[in-house]
């Protein structure tokens, strides 16, 4: 079987592209030949299709002449749709796996994918299909924001979606509008893959075609099996960021006597730092990765995921469970799907300040290693990677025997 997994950046940027990477991986061990097409970047770490990349198109240091020239490529590329081709009639994959690919490479590329008779898989990793601004966040107002959902687009104008910008908000509603108007995400993917179930009843609403949920994996954090897990502090792990609810976070545990380590990196790192040089029970050290990071993660009593704005399938609740961490998860979105209280985690509305405090502190009395197990057992059975390739190879076969 030949791949070819698809996505604006050939380079790890996020979640999308950590996942695309792990994914290919896990398919290579299993004998399946994988090749990528996306934007061209110096900083690319794969290079199958050197001169048919698309054009990296940045808005930065543009004048309103050339950007509306660029925009028009952001919504539709005649371009992009002639090097896909070359790179399909070249590469002969059975399966087109595509992830992120709106605004950057654009649903041009769809149609010729088709008429081929390729059959095309979709990993749903945001909003995008339902919210122009692929977040369902507003920025302006600091809060959850879900009107185009069901309502119209031009709710993204008239709220700026865009970084407060009524130009790049109307391109990104135009974007939206065009391609449901044409039917392109009911006619040229022939299957949807949801990290969540969360996600998928919300683009449910924008697309009639069949959603199948798998949860995402990460591949088991090696050589940890001498880390001690006895330490009795609570870890916030991830983007240091409004919208993550980190602030809110600080000032509930300053209220407690529970140790708080913080790690990450964000628009809010400054502020973090300065805030918690005065608080006893808080640390913030900045950004660990790698085999670091997971000792800090496997050291944990429980990792904290506070987030007010709406996550999809979080990788930090995935990596904590691989490493039989239970995770204290906001109450709504993706973690509803990952986290079952009182058995893998807690659920817990962060915005009620005094009851999260009265929670936690009657959290910390219970003893962890039932939850452990449970974890344990959950992740072998969910998340683990065998089970989540067997599941992603099962929706590949399926659409080869039709």
């Amino acid at each position: 079987m030949k791949v070819l997994q698809i996505n604006k950046f050939l380079k790890v940027v996020g979640g999308a592209e950590t996942y695309m990477f792990q994914l290919s991986k896990s398919l290579q061990h299993n004998g399946i030949e994988v090749k990528f097409w996306g934007m061209s970047d110096p900083e690319n770490i794969v290079n199958d299709f050197p001169e048919l990349e698309a054009e990296n198109i940045s808005f930065q240091n543009q004048g309103l002449f050339n950007k509306l020239g660029s925009v028009i490529d952001t919504v539709y590329s005649k371009s992009n749709r002639r090097k896909i081709s070359k790179v399909l009639d070249d590469y002969k994959p059975d399966i087109v796996h595509i992830h992120n690919y709106n605004f950057q490479l654009t649903p041009s590329i769809l149609p010729e994918i088709k008429k081929r008779g390729i059959k095309v898989v979709q990993t749903i990793h945001d909003s995008q299909m339902v919210c122009p601004y692929h977040r369902l966040y507003n920025f302006q107002r600091n809060e959850v924001c879900t009107k185009c959902v069901k309502g119209s687009f031009v709710n993204c104008i008239k709220d700026r979606c865009f970084d407060g910008s009524i130009f790049k908000s109307t391109v990104g509603a135009l974007e939206s509008k065009l391609y449901h108007s044409l039917g392109y995400y009911n006619k040229y993917i022939d299957s949807y893959i949801s990290p969540s179930r969360f996600l998928a009843n919300l683009i449910q609403n924008r697309v009639d075609k069949e959603i199948t949920v798998i949860p995402n994996f990460t591949q088991d954090p090696k050589d940890l099996s001498k880390v001690k897990t006895d330490k009795e502090y609570y870890l916030y792990y991830g983007r240091i960021s409004d919208e993550k609810g980190i602030l809110e976070l600080i000032d509930i545990f300053k209220e407690t006597k529970l140790n708080l380590l913080i790690v990450g990196k964000g628009p809010l790192a400054n502020d973090v730092e300065t805030i918690t040089e005065s608080i006893s029970n808080i640390d913030f050290i900045g950004p660990k990765y790698g085999h670091k990071l997971f000792e800090l993660v496997r050291e944990s009593k429980y990792v904290v995921q506070s987030s007010k704005w709406y996550e999809n399938c979080p990788m930090t609740i995935i990596e904590s469970f691989a490493l039989s961490v239970p995770v204290i998860g906001s109450n709504h979105s993706g973690f509803k799907d990952l986290i079952e209280d009182g058995k893998t985690g807690y659920l817990i509305n962060f915005d009620n300040i005094s009851d999260t405090i009265f929670r936690l502190q009657e959290i910390d009395k219970k003893d962890t290693s039932s939850m452990k197990k449970n974890v344990s057992d959950y992740y072998n059975n969910n998340l683990s990677e065998h089970v989540h390739i067997d599941k992603i190879l099962a929706v590949y076969n399926k659409l080869l025997s039709k």
